[in-house]
């Protein structure tokens, strides 16, 4: 049996959560002590280019016939084709949209940004929430697991934040969303539930 398109649609928004969450972690990683975790990974730091763009650098590397980019602003895939659909979540809109072309973290061409289905979402972020998984990997075995326990209890203290599960919690939620989303838990009846075996 498929999941209401009410329940797909919350786990678009858990997965907003999770994103949220995740940016904060790629900024603290950007800081590691032993230097920048996401070039560590492979992934290459693009200064801004005549001033264009706001905030921090811009970090990519190619996955599925497209780029990840992450940035203080935005983070998602966009392909190489330029016709093609992407992923692109937004930090102040706290939304995942679907994309068209490239566009300048900060500042961004609402024409070509629309929302879409849970399975376009997924067709369309496959590559990025793999990437993300592989990445919060390596940096367990790289950086420790305490380093991401002390990023994750860092942003449970911000004030405004959206606390979601924990780094190993999430792994799990996004492998298991990735492949049959239809059965997924939301990730308030994960938290339930632990909390209830205490």
């Amino acid at each position: 049996m498929n999941a209401p398109d009410s329940r797909l649609r919350g786990l678009i928004r858990d997965l907003t959560d999770g994103l949220a969450q995740q940016m904060y972690f790629w900024g603290r990683d950007v800081r590691h002590p032993e230097g920048n975790a996401l070039l560590r990974a492979g992934l290459q730091r693009i200064a801004r280019i005549n001033n264009e763009g706001e905030g921090s650098s811009l970090y990519r590397i190619e996955r599925g016939g497209g780029w990840i980019e992450l940035h203080g602003f935005c983070a998602g895939w966009r392909s190489q084709d330029p016709k093609a659909t992407g992923m692109l979540y937004i930090r102040r809109c706290h939304r995942i949209f679907l994309a068209s072309g490239s566009m300048t973290p900060g500042r961004y061409d609402m024409s070509r940004l629309r929302s879409g289905s849970t399975d376009e979402i997924l067709l369309a972020g496959e590559a990025f929430l793999r990437w993300w998984i592989d990445y919060e990997k390596w940096a367990a075995q790289e950086l420790g697991t305490a380093w991401r326990q002390e990023c994750w209890r860092g942003y449970v203290k911000l004030r405004h934040a959206r606390p979601w599960l924990s780094p190993a919690q999430a792994v799990d939620w996004l492998l298991h969303f990735l492949e049959n989303p239809s059965t997924q838990q939301r990730p308030r009846e994960i938290l339930r539930a632990s909390t209830s075996v205490r």
